[in-house]
Parts: C-alpha cells; sequence; structure tokens
C-alpha cells in the first residue's frame, strides 16, 4: 500500500500578517541580533502547529489506505459472487463415448451417464434452379420489373425486382429485403463451369421450410430443386421416449433444454446403441476456485494486519508507516476470520445414522489458520492441497456445498418439511420450531419462542420475524400435541463472507465508509486547529517584531549618548 494524498479541506490557508519586511533592526543598539532571537522563540511555540501537521499527515496516509482497503474488498467481493452459488462453483466436465456427439457443460449438471440415441441431425430447408446454369454472375435475369414470392412458416415474403437485375442482383435483392433478411439466404454457387442460384432457410427445422410460390419473369429460373428439406434433430436420451417411433424433437443440433446444464451438439447420427455421455466433477478446476479463494482472503488478512500493526510492513523501510488503532477495525477483522474458522451457518455434523452435511468447516478440508505468531503467514489461511484433493475426490459435491449453498432449508425432524426459505431475506442458521395440534386443527407455533404464522387449512408454518421471514414449512405430524425441532437455513462460507463484506463496503451504511468518513472529518478539524495556530504565531511574531523594533531604537539612542558623553568627556 502506497500512500497518495486523496484528502483535500475545506478550510481555507492561512495567509500571514506580519511585519516581515517592514520591521528591520539597525544593529546599532547593543548589538544583539533580535531576528535570532525572534526566529528562536517562534520555533519554540511551534510545537504544537507541528503536532496538527504531523496528525495531518498521518490521518491523510490512513485515509488512502482505508480506501485502498475498501476498493480490495470490493474486489474480493467480486470475485466471490462469481462463485457464491452452487451452479457457478462447480465445474463439470463432459465425455462423449462417440463423435457423433459433444457436450458443454454447467455447474448445474449432475454427475451421471446419460444415453443418447440420434435419430437425425435438424437441417435448413436448401432450393437451387433446377435448370441450365448461367455463365455469368452478371447475366440479366429480369427483363422488366418483377417480384419474387416465397413464403416461410406460413407467411408469404414479396421480395421486389427491378428491371436489369443480375444474378448478383438478385442474391443481393433477397438478402437486403427487410422481410427475408436473417430468414432466408441467397447465394451463388459455382460448379466450376456455370453459377446456380440458391435460397435456404437461415435457420434449421422443420418449421422453417422455404415455398417458392412465383417466379414469373425472371428468366431461367423456372425451376428449383429442394436439394434439403427442413426437419428438426431427432433425439432419445435415456430411453426416452420409450416408444419405437417417438423422438424428442428441436429445431436445432444444439440442444440445452433437455437435462439441466447439459448441452447436446449433435454432429452425425448414432446407430441404435447411441452414444453415452459421461458427466463428472472438474475437480482440478474446483482445486483451482479454492486456491484462488485462499489466496484472495490471505491478502484481505495480511493487509488489514498490516493496517493495523498486527504486523509489521518490510515493504519500504524508509518510509514511515501508519497503523490504524481504531474499534471499527478489529471488528472488521474479527468477523472475516472468524467466518472462515467457523462452521458454515445451518450446517450440522455429519452422523452414519442421522445423516448431516459431510463437511461443514474449511479445517476438515486441508485448510487451517496459522496459529504460529512467529510465522510469516501467521492468521493466514494454510492450505494442504493434499488434504484438499483427498477431500474432493471423496465427496466433492459436499465441497462445492460447503462454499457455495445458500438458500436451502432442511429439516432435522420427520415432523416438519422446508418448503421454501427467501435467500438473502430468510437469515442462514438453526432454528427451533414448535406447533401444537389440538383436535385434530394446528393451532399455533412458534420459531425459537417467536410466534410464528399458520395455515391450518393447508397445515404450513410461515416465519414472520425479521431474521426468519420467508420459512415456510409443511406440517407432517398432525397427532395432537406439541411437536416439532430444528429447521436448518444453510448458507456457505463464500455467501456469508460475501454477506460480511457488503455490510463492510456498503456506500450508505458500511463500517469502512462510516470509518473514512469520520477521518475526513478529523483533517477538517485538524486544518482548523492549524489555521488557529498559524495566526497565533503570526501574531506573536508581530508582537515580538514590534517590542524588539522598540528596544533596538530605545538601545540605540542610549549608544548614540553614551558616545556623544564619552567624546565631551575626551574634550576636557
Amino acid at each position: 500500500m502506497s500512500y497518495v494524498s486523496s484528502v483535500s479541506s475545506d478550510v481555507t490557508a492561512y495567509e500571514t500578517v506580519s511585519l516581515s519586511g517592514e520591521v528591520s533592526f539597525s544593529g546599532l543598539g547593543n548589538g544583539t541580533d533580535f531576528s535570532e532571537i525572534i526566529d528562536a522563540t517562534i520555533d519554540a511555540e511551534s510545537y504544537q502547529l507541528e503536532a496538527y501537521e504531523e496528525q495531518k499527515t498521518e490521518t491523510e496516509y490512513i485515509i488512502d489506505l482505508l480506501e485502498m482497503l475498501d476498493e480490495e474488498l470490493e474486489d474480493l467481493n467480486e470475485t466471490l459472487d462469481d462463485m457464491d452459488e452452487p451452479d457457478e462453483f462447480f465445474e463439470m466436465e463432459g465425455t462423449s463415448s462417440g463423435d457423433e456427439v459433444t457436450v458443454e457443460l454447467t455447474g448445474e449438471a449432475d454427475e451421471g451417464v446419460h444415453t443418447l440415441i440420434v435419430n437425425q441431425l435438424a437441417q435448413k430447408d436448401v432450393w437451387v434452379n433446377s435448370g441450365d446454369g448461367f455463365d455469368s454472375e452478371d447475366t440479366v435475369v429480369a427483363a422488366a420489373a418483377t417480384t419474387l414470392e416465397l413464403t416461410l412458416d406460413g407467411e408469404t415474403i414479396s421480395v421486389e425486382v427491378a428491371a436489369g437485375t443480375t444474378l448478383e442482383g438478385l442474391v443481393n435483392a433477397v438478402n437486403n429485403d427487410v422481410d427475408a433478411r436473417d430468414r432466408i439466404e441467397a447465394e451463388l454457387l459455382y460448379d466450376g463451369d456455370e453459377y446456380y442460384f440458391k435460397l435456404s432457410s437461415e435457420d434449421a427445422g422443420a418449421d422453417n421450410a422455404i415455398t417458392i410460390a412465383g417466379n414469373a419473369g425472371l428468366t431461367g429460373l423456372t425451376g428449383f430443386t429442394n436439394t434439403q428439406t427442413a426437419q428438426n434433430a431427432q433425439i432419445k436420451v435415456d430411453g426416452f421416449p420409450p416408444e419405437e417411433d417417438e423422438w424428442i424433437e428441436r429445431a436445432t443440433n444444439s440442444i440445452d433444454d433437455v437435462v439441466a446444464g447439459i448441452t447436446f451438439e449433435l454432429k452425425e447420427s448414432t446407430d441404435a446403441e447411441g452414444v453415452r455421455i459421461s458427466v463428472e466433477y472438474d475437480t482440478d478446476a474446483m482445486m483451482e476456485k479454492i486456491a484462488t479463494f485462499v489466496e484472495s482472503v490471505n491478502q484481505i488478512i495480511l493487509d488489514i494486519q498490516t493496517l493495523t500493526g498486527r504486523v509489521d510492513d518490510d515493504e519500504d523501510e524508509d518510509t514511515e508507516s501508519y497503523t490504524v488503532d481504531n474499534y471499527a477495525m478489529d471488528i472488521i477483522y474479527n468477523n472475516i476470520k472468524n467466518c472462515i474458522s467457523s462452521g458454515a451457518l445451518g450446517f450440522t455434523a455429519y452422523d452414519s445414522e442421522d445423516g448431516g452435511d459431510y463437511f461443514n468447516a474449511l479445517s476438515q478440508i486441508g485448510i487451517s489458520t496459522d496459529a504460529d505468531e512467529g510465522s510469516d503467514t501467521f492468521g493466514q489461511l494454510i492450505l494442504d492441497e493434499d488434504e484438499l484433493e483427498e477431500a474432493i475426490e471423496t465427496d466433492p459435491e459436499a465441497i462445492g456445498n460447503l462454499f457455495s449453498q445458500r438458500g436451502v432449508g432442511e429439516s432435522d425432524t420427520d415432523a416438519l418439511q422446508v418448503l421454501s426459505v427467501i435467500d438473502t431475506v430468510t437469515q442462514a442458521g438453526t432454528y427451533d420450531v414448535q406447533y401444537t395440534v389440538e383436535s385434530g386443527v394446528l393451532t399455533s407455533a412458534t420459531i425459537n419462542g417467536v410466534a410464528a404464522s399458520v395455515d391450518s387449512d393447508n397445515w404450513t408454518i410461515l416465519g414472520t420475524s425479521d431474521s426468519v421471514s420467508g420459512l415456510y414449512m409443511s406440517v407432517t405430524d398432525r397427532t395432537d400435541g406439541t411437536h416439532g425441532g430444528d429447521v436448518r437455513v444453510k448458507q456457505g462460507i463464500i455467501g456469508e463472507l460475501s454477506d460480511i463484506l457488503d455490510g463492510i463496503t456498503d456506500a450508505d451504511e458500511g463500517s469502512l465508509p462510516i470509518l473514512i468518513e469520520n477521518y475526513e472529518s478529523s483533517i477538517t478539524a485538524l486544518d482548523n486547529n492549524i489555521y488557529n495556530e498559524e495566526a497565533r504565531l503570526d501574531a506573536l511574531e508581530t508582537s515580538l517584531t514590534r517590542k524588539y523594533a522598540a528596544l533596538d531604537a530605545l538601545l540605540s539612542e542610549y549608544e548614540n549618548k553614551s558616545s556623544l558623553l564619552s567624546s565631551l568627556l575626551s574634550d576636557l
């Protein structure tokens, strides 16, 4: 962190009103240099001014460091935002057993194997004039103005053709027509001897068939052949549809809406056995994301440690360093540290009988905090890559959930089922939910001892207090009596840390912008103190100058009288 001042004060700089230049000392007194005496006095009286100026320099430096920290926290938050949900954190890789199909994956894809049978590919509709070809692109095909009538998906498209239009001009007329462009493409085919006029639909699919309804007046273009018929792609996925002659149809060979997170890129039709698509976690990409997380968090920890004096800044020994001894910075530091060292909110320890979360803290996957105060990485995260790799191989989904799961509700009791939560509204954590059934009617419910809203007709409970607003549950044990248990709203480490950073950097209410604003207010107060102190010293210098000038004049007068008396006495 280097210092570049960014603070400017609204206080006007003090302008001296001293008598410097207006008053001089003759030196005819007793030979005393009163200017040196005045300067020495002002220097001695300037200790408070120097203290104010030093405080201002330090405060400006600290403001710059805090602003740089604020930017770094926002950058970290942007990095976290790109992987704070499972479909962003997870990266999948897929392989195909045949060249007929390739796949592209997103984090929404589930690990597994799919069988894909491709009966046919999606095709564009293509028409080529089937008569004699043309010797030249410049051959005139319209002696008089006429119209080329086409239909596409039931819509008539009329392309106006001017008199004298050539073969190449006809291509341009179709491609530039307002109704035809981006839907029908015209071009010329050249077989080495002659040119042929070709029309094709821009998009594949059975709905994009072209009909040439009328081409009267176009010389040499009286007959067309449908050289490629518009058709949909037809596939079966994992044996569905089961009927032999039934297919999933799409108008494109890039199919992304059949299996979540998987885009099938169809290249060729397959045999009846199809191809096998294998989907698995990209563990290398996961390792890389976790390493990026650790590195980014460690940089923030180090910067805060340096800023607050927890560690020394050894980057430039010649530059004076300042530290922020502030309670707000301690809170910021501790909140970040607690987040990465504690268990994920709403997660519970795994038990072979009762289940739970296989991983619920970073310490379980090879990420620990360096507690050695003599270490260069004291307080930072230490990544054991071997232990992390082993954890990923054991349960990559649990690793991803630990980092990125959010807005997921789970019940630890058979008496309740979580229907939904509202992400960013329902706070993550574990809640004790209790409800009462009397005479077969749901009469009341509490969440952590606070009354919740009940719908007796639908047997549902809704959290309405601030922390549990949006927590919506269904009652499954409807026998008379009081029932309940723990319900958890889960949020991964990344989401929790991102929320903490939001609270730190928010421009209106964030603790860091407020702290910066307080230091900027201190600059204004210091500028006022500097102004007043400069005015006091200037007044003191003026007063001393006048006094010593009067003394110098008086001493000069006595010196003259002394010289006169000495002269008179010598004449006696």
